[in-house]
């Protein structure tokens, strides 16, 4: 199968317009083709990462309910009030897990809050976008973004669309930051740093205290990409493994992203961003 023209040797290739339609039994048994061939190597256990699951059973109950709001425009949450309720009750528990309890405010109740997103790319953009707009309250038109080389791209993507420096750390030869390379590169138009908890290639975990330390200090945010181990790590301690604590108990920590459709085994794509106020979250958005 040719990796640019995949399953021309296989199907019919559609180059225009068709003028004939096909039955939704051809095209069922077609796809159900494509969907197994594909699947096969997960179920040979011969796959780490893009597959988290791997329970038949499960992925069928989640299209069952999927089932019953594909059609749906959730946009319009007068007519779809269940997607307010969803969305709430998963930042909830997301927030439970990552000790959103420690985000205290004046009132003493916690100020923890958040939003569901597509995916990890839309959790680790948005928070970009954020401290970009953090910084232009503060007088910073050439903000800079200081994150270990082992970042996930979406960072850099980020930075890209959202006109923000990228200034990369070293890793020490374990793939965690390097303190002392992330320390020299903060200036005065440092508006976050990052960490990983844990990193994509390797499941490194940054050190998440260290940056949090650095950012209280220079009074600038601290991301936390738990994409990949936000819904692993959060349950580590209950089970006896030392885990690095990484979450909103650390001060410094100003946003987290977890994602919901790899260990928190929901359909691709789903994630959550946390932020630790709702000062935080109001500059991601755009209000017209």
């Amino acid at each position: 199968m040719s990796s640019m023209f995949p399953y021309a040797e296989r199907y019919p290739v559609n180059r225009s317009f068709p003028e004939t339609g096909r039955s939704h039994a051809e095209l069922l048994a077609e796809i159900a083709e494509m969907a197994h061939r594909e699947d096969a190597p997960y179920h040979e256990g011969t796959i780490s990462g893009s597959i988290y699951c791997g329970d038949e059973d499960h992925y069928a109950f989640l299209n069952e309910v999927f089932g019953y709001f594909s059609h749906a425009n959730v946009l319009q949450r007068d007519m779809y009030p269940s997607a307010t309720k969803f969305e709430g009750e998963i930042i909830a528990m997301a927030a439970d897990m990552l000790h959103g309890e420690a985000t205290t405010g004046d009132d003493g109740a916690p100020t923890v809050c958040g939003v569901l997103t597509s995916g990890g790319t839309e959790s680790l953009m948005n928070p970009m976008l954020v401290y970009r707009e953090w910084g232009r309250e503060r007088g910073i038109s050439q903000p800079n973004v200081v994150m270990p080389l082992t970042a996930h791209p979406a960072f850099l993507k980020g930075c890209h669309y959202f006109g923000i420096e990228v200034r990369l750390a070293d890793v020490t030869d374990q793939f965690e930051a390097d303190m002392a390379s992330v320390a020299a590169l903060v200036d005065e138009n440092t508006v976050a740093l990052v960490g990983s908890a844990g990193t994509y290639p390797h499941g490194a975990i940054d050190p998440i205290e260290a940056l949090s330390d650095l950012a209280l200090a220079r009074g600038i945010n601290l991301h936390v990409d738990g994409c990949l181990g936000g819904f692993i790590l959060a349950w580590g301690e209950s089970v006896g493994i030392d885990v690095p604590v990484f979450d909103f108990r650390l001060p410094g920590v100003t946003s987290i992203s977890a994602d919901t459709h790899k260990y928190g085994y929901a359909l691709k794509g789903s994630s959550v961003l946390l932020y630790r106020s709702p000062e935080l979250r109001r500059l991601q958005y755009f209000i017209v």
